[in-house]
């Protein structure tokens, strides 16, 4: 059997399968394969962007839109567009429609983040930020004394301390950890690592039941730039979403279940 009969044999049978079910059954496989929420979700996205006021029109951005859409997906060449699209079962015009949706959708996030902007920011910058940092941990109090007392004379490296000594995962590294955001760590961490300096060490500390004492390498101050306005859209655009579709998909799951 040749690729393309094959695919058509694919395909008759599963327009076949999809004609014999009900709304029920195949909302139900949505609930099963853990689909449900984010194809839920797309489809209030939808409702929600193209009954929206004040955003561009779409016969304005088609292709200010779809220059976007290409370069967000990475799309260069037609044959790379035509493939992406018979992946994705997209006519042209679908394509389009995506592309469009997209933009406005990018445009309504940016509505919602509107004047608290700043506020915002600052309310995740920890989560933005990163740092890179190395760290000693070990049961034994007293050997995390004597370590640091070592490195601060200079009688052993930080590195080799860590591979030596280190009970944790960050031996293998020679106590190197992330870079990594700032809501990652132990918060004991993280507040040693707030009042360090790059290259400057923590005096032994406990976090959990470790004893351990941290290095601030690197600091990675985030900016408010486009990857960080973006972040912080999908964060608002996460919590106008939540509620209604919290309420939408338990109303979904009880008639399914009374079906």
């Amino acid at each position: 059997m040749t690729s393309q009969a094959s695919s058509e044999s694919a395909q008759a049978t599963l327009l076949d399968a999809l004609q014999g079910s009900s709304a029920q059954d195949i909302i139900a496989l949505l609930f099963r394969f853990e689909l449900a929420e984010p194809f839920f979700r797309a489809l209030k996205e939808r409702e929600v962007i193209f009954n929206a006021q004040g955003l561009s029109e779409p016969e304005q951005i088609h292709a200010e839109a779809l220059a976007a859409f290409k370069a967000h997906h990475q799309l260069e060449s037609d044959d790379q567009i035509k493939a992406w699209s018979l992946r994705h079962a997209l006519s042209e015009d679908d394509l389009l429609s995506e592309a469009i949706h997209a933009f406005r959708l990018r445009q309504f996030s940016e509505r919602l983040l509107g004047q608290n902007r700043e506020t915002v920011y600052l309310r995740y910058k920890q989560k933005l930020d990163r740092v890179l940092y190395s760290l000693i941990r070990h049961s034994d109090a007293d050997l995390i004394r004597h370590l640091f007392y070592s490195i601060e004379a200079g009688e052993i490296s930080f590195r080799d301390a860590a591979s030596q000594y280190s009970q944790g995962i960050e031996a293998r590294t020679q106590g190197i950890v992330g870079p990594v955001d700032l809501a990652t760590p132990h918060p004991e961490i993280v507040s040693r690592l707030l009042s360090l300096r790059p290259g400057e060490i923590s005096e032994p500390f406990i976090t959990e039941s470790w004893h351990a004492i941290v290095r601030l390498e690197y600091r990675y101050d985030s900016e408010y730039d486009d990857e960080t306005k973006a972040y912080l859209g999908d964060l608002c655009l996460n919590s106008y979403f939540e509620a209604p579709l919290r309420a939408e998909y338990q109303h979904i799951i009880n008639w399914v279940l009374a079906a």
